[in-house]
């Protein structure tokens, strides 16, 4: 994303270090620290007025050789990285939810056969269906998907 297509902010709340939990951008912010963000998450955040304003967005240095004294901007490496980690918790979870529809659709001699086979365990053949199930898909929470 080029330079001007970033919206400058600054942080003026007073949580220190302030870290963003909100919007999942894993961001941080010092107080008065700018970071130029993507338009769409500048714009949430500019949402709320006590915590961050709108800032000009200063002109970088193109100088060869020259040392800058301010810190290295992360911004742009955090949100990938945010981006990356969303996406990974967003496949797990796609992945319990089909895993539960298999569940549902199993009957009580699969489930304890899957059961045992997954997970080691032994299920009860005096259960219902419903509560086969059931615990089941609480192994599948409890130990993720096999």
């Amino acid at each position: 994303m080029s330079a001007s297509q970033l919206v400058a902010v600054t942080y003026i709340g007073t949580e220190t270090p302030f870290q963003d939990r909100i919007y999942r951008s894993r961001l941080t912010f010092d107080p008065d620290q700018t970071r130029e963000l993507p338009p769409e998450l500048a714009a949430k955040f500019l949402l709320h007025a006590d915590v961050f304003k709108a800032a000009e967005v200063k002109a970088k240095e193109a100088v060869k050789g020259k040392t800058s004294t301010e810190p290295k901007d992360d911004t742009q490496k955090t949100l990938e990285e945010a981006s990356k980690t969303e996406d990974d918790r967003r496949q797990k979870e796609n992945q319990r939810f089909e895993l539960h529809q298999q569940i549902d659709k199993m009957d009580k001699q699969a489930l304890r056969d899957w059961t045992k086979t997954k997970f080691q365990q032994e299920l009860p053949g005096n259960l219902s269906i419903e509560k086969m199930r059931d615990r089941v898909k609480g192994f599948v929470d409890q130990f993720g998907a096999p």
